[in-house]
């Protein structure tokens, strides 16, 4: 579904202006994200120009979750990040990321700040702000 501008901006003030999942503050690279995926097809094709493979997006799995009540605005890093999951899947795939940055060597640099007290692990739940924001009404 292709926003107006009108729906546009409406989307973005749903929570205030704010990234419906990390809280911060939108600016005008944000987007628009399906809370309950659509999962599109990705198409791979080989590029000439660059030699290289390329994908786009083709059709839609679940065309029905594509209407304006089921989007929320979204920063593009959380947008990118839940990708097609559903909110619970990446609510899982986020709390686990703290495993694999203690477990992955890749992450020294994680495991020797947490060594020296700069990050203190919580072990909380993961709660998107949209979820604080309409406790909160």
């Amino acid at each position: 579904m292709r926003l107006n501008k009108v729906q546009r901006e409406e989307l973005k003030q749903k929570y205030d202006g704010k990234c419906s999942y990390c809280g911060i503050e939108l600016n005008n690279r944000w987007q628009a994200d399906h809370l309950e995926p659509v999962e599109r097809e990705v198409i791979w094709y080989k590029c000439e120009k660059s030699r290289t493979m390329k994908s786009k997006s083709g059709d839609m799995r679940k065309p029905e979750h594509d209407h304006l009540d089921n989007m929320m605005p979204s920063c593009v890093k959380c947008n990118n990040d839940k990708s097609s999951m559903t909110l619970e899947s990446w609510r899982r795939v986020i709390k686990d990321r703290i495993k694999t940055l203690n477990e992955n060597p890749v992450y020294a640099s994680y495991q020797k700040a947490k060594r020296y007290g700069l990050i203190v692990e919580t072990n909380i739940d993961v709660v998107f702000y949209f979820e604080k924001y309409e406790a909160a009404k």
